[in-house]
């Protein structure tokens, strides 16, 4: 064989260009991997290779996620009292001694994390309509309450009770309760054969009355310092708070939780980062931000949570929205390209965590479902989230990845080395929710690959190309809001129901609305109109069902907006159509249990909603005109019935009470045009029914309307 000799002064030229001869080979072989050698693909098509599954999840595979957790966790958390002398399930709780104890799980039946996964457990039930998740939270809470008379009595006696018993019978800190406390209550109107009142009324005495506190009322602990103010607390004591005042009507619970989260927020928010310092000492000077992940999760599910319940009138909602906004904004920057969240937010070079993760992913989607945050901006990085936590779930069920329990440290070593485990029980609640949440997602929402990102729409495209452009419409023949504006030219919302706009808007069944015909009456120079209002829709369900932020997210200062609802705000709030609001103009609200899918909804009066309407369209400096509904064809001897002492006044009222409102009083005034043109002629106005109205009946109205509008603009 013929030896091959190299100068040396060559030498390193040489190695030079077989390093990258080495590197082209590699990027030739990926490209053809990615089928990249392709001439007839577009080079925009190529397939990326992404580290995790990139995409819109499928409903039945986030169920699957979900029924993996469920089935670990029933064998991992058994509910059964042994008798000490047999190590047989003790059924007769009567029986209970001294030396009996529950049979040992993998995790404990009445910590902080497992209040978390009872309510995952619960929120999954409704999500999926399946009473196995939901019976695993309510059989735990039945054995729990019926087991707790009993030891209780043993522990009064003086004997000794094991630590899980003993954190929900004598709470010895936040994390015995608050997490356990939530979940508890929002499972009592699924349990009313089970009394749960004595546990949650212990629990909400600790952290009201027996939690230590700062000077000035902050929640507190002593360790490792005195004086020491951990994130974590807010999750371990505001959202059982917040659910205690809906449980007991008492406002007092929802001012307090209002007020302890700005406590800590003024201590521990840092707003140049849009996060929580995780610690927080009384006399430091200095406060290391160190923002851990999982504490800054539990502060962002406690703004959730507390939203969830917190009245919309109450003073402190609009700065708890505009912290949940700003986290959210800064949590999505700080998002990796795995989907996953570090350990320490702000250092890359900590290990990617999937509890935090999860609640995270949670919090988006939840805080998106509500209307709360814009889907467009934060639903792709939320299905990016659940994919990646999904993948953290291994084929048993088990949740890869979670840090263990962490107490509070002052160097980044500390976190950045904490141990993960499958048995950190920390990780199962918040993947339970986040797949609830994300399902409800999917469901309210349409998301689509255009342009192979993951974009999120209102309505589904029925089309199959890679890249399209969004039409105006959606499927019920609305359009986009805002679509009409044209430079700094106010313009005209209307929202309602099917009098206002009836069907998809093109008459085709005979019936229209008047705001279809308003802007035939008004000078186009000087406002565009948008008829945004849907048939079947009652003040309530116009929000719920998000109708009214989508409009809302684009009025602009200057512009108007004309609410006109009443026709759907009577019948039952939770049977049926279940759209009911509750009647009058109060600040009165009740909870009922919603009988098609079994979650608890707090229902407001038809005047709260309207004040709601108002004030929303004030905070963005537009100008709300609220209008009693049209009257009904009904006639009583020659004059047309009124609804002046119901919907049409408390419609006034609720304008009357709130500055920088108008009121057209429609129902009046079609009442009094109808009682001169007679019967017979208003029969020709009607079409199909006596409430809605013909073309003709249509025109007629939005003039009137019209009239009074261009009179309440010159006025202002």
């Amino acid at each position: 064989m013929k030896k091959i000799f190299i100068n040396r002064q060559v030498l390193p030229y040489f190695i030079s260009c077989i390093t990258v001869l080495s590197l082209v080979l590699q990027v030739q072989a990926k490209s053809q991997k990615a089928g990249q050698n392709d001439s007839n693909t577009p080079l925009h098509l190529l397939q990326a290779e992404y580290k995790l599954a990139y995409g819109i999840p499928q409903q039945g595979d986030i169920q699957s996620v979900m029924e993996r957790i469920l089935g670990f966790l029933e064998k991992a958390t058994p509910m059964q009292v042994l008798d000490d002398k047999t190590q047989q399930p003790l059924n007769d709780f009567n029986l209970i001694d001294e030396k009996d104890r529950l049979q040992q799980g993998a995790f404990r039946l009445a910590s902080y994390e497992w209040g978390v996964t009872y309510a995952g457990m619960l929120s999954a039930g409704q999500a999926l309509n399946d009473n196995r998740f939901s019976n695993y939270t309510l059989e735990r809470f039945r054995f729990l309450a019926e087991t707790a008379p009993h030891f209780r009595k043993l522990m009064e006696a003086g004997h000794p009770v094991e630590g899980q018993l003993r954190q929900m019978l004598k709470p010895a800190a936040l994390d015995d309760c608050g997490s356990m406390c939530a979940a508890m209550i929002k499972a009592v109107p699924l349990m009313p054969d089970t009394d749960l009142k004595p546990i949650i009324t212990n629990y909400v005495d600790y952290i009201m009355h027996k939690q230590s506190r700062l000077s000035d009322g902050t929640l507190s602990r002593d360790r490792p310092f005195f004086n020491s103010v951990w994130l974590d607390d807010l999750f371990m004591s505001l959202p059982a708070l917040a659910q205690m005042g809906t449980y007991s009507r008492d406002r007092r619970y929802y001012d307090e939780a209002c007020l302890q989260f700005k406590l800590f927020a003024d201590k521990m928010y840092v707003p140049e980062q849009g996060l929580f310092r995780h610690a927080w000492v009384e006399g430091m000077e200095s406060h290391p931000d160190f923002f851990w992940g999982r504490a800054n999760g539990w502060a962002l599910m406690t703004l959730v949570e507390i939203l969830d319940v917190l009245p919309e009138s109450h003073l402190q909602r609009a700065y708890l929205l505009e912290l949940l906004r700003a986290q959210i904004k800064a949590l999505a920057a700080l998002q990796s390209p795995e989907g996953l969240w570090h350990q320490l937010l702000d250092k890359n070079d900590t290990y990617l965590e999937t509890s935090a993760s999860a609640i995270y992913c949670y919090a988006f989607a939840k805080a998106i479902n509500r209307g709360w945050v814009d889907a467009r901006a934060y639903g792709p990085a939320t299905l990016l989230a659940w994919n990646a936590v999904a993948a953290k779930v291994d084929a048993e069920g088990m949740v890869q990845g979670t840090c263990v329990g962490t107490g509070m440290g002052f160097d980044p070593t500390f976190y950045a080395y904490r141990p993960v485990s499958a048995y950190a029980a920390h990780g199962y609640g918040p993947v339970l929710l986040a797949g609830a949440e994300v399902l409800r997602l999917l469901e309210a929402f349409h998301p689509k690959m255009n342009d192979s990102a993951v974009q999120f729409y209102t309505h589904h495209f029925n089309t199959t190309a890679p890249i399209f452009e969004e039409r105006i419409e959606n499927n019920h023949g609305l359009k986009v809001p805002g679509h009409s504006r044209k430079g700094r030219r106010p313009v005209v919302f209307t929202i309602g129901d099917s009098t206002v706009r009836n069907s998809d808007g093109s008459g085709r069944n005979g019936q229209w609305g008047w705001g279809n015909f308003l802007g035939d009456f008004l000078h186009p120079d000087s406002f565009s109109v948008e008829n945004h209002a849907l048939g079947g829709r009652s003040s309530r369900t116009f929000i719920e069902e998000g109708l009214w932020q989508r409009v809302l997210d684009v009025v602009q200062e200057g512009d108007y907006v004309l609410i006109q609802f009443g026709h759907n705000d009577g019948g039952e709030p939770h049977r049926g159509r279940a759209r009911a609001t509750l009647k009058g103009n109060g600040d009165q609200a009740e909870s009922f249990v919603m009988e098609s899918t079994g979650d608890t909804i707090l229902v407001h009066t038809y005047g709260w909603y309207i004040r709601r309407y108002i004030r929303d369209v004030l905070d963005k400096k537009a100008i709300p005109v609220v209008c009693s509904l049209i009257p009904r064809n009904l006639w009583q001897n020659d004059k047309v019935g009124r609804n002046d002492q119901t919907y049409a006044l408390w419609a006034q009222q609720a304008a009357e009470s709130q500055v920088g409102a108008y009121f057209i009083d429609l129902n009046k005034l079609i009442s009094d045009k109808y009682d001169v043109l007679g019967k017979n002629f208003v029969n020709t106005l009607y079409y199909g029914d006596h409430t809605h109205t013909s073309e003709l009946g249509a025109k007629m109205n939005a003039a009137i309307v019209a009239e009074e509008f261009k009179r309440l603009t010159q006025q202002k």
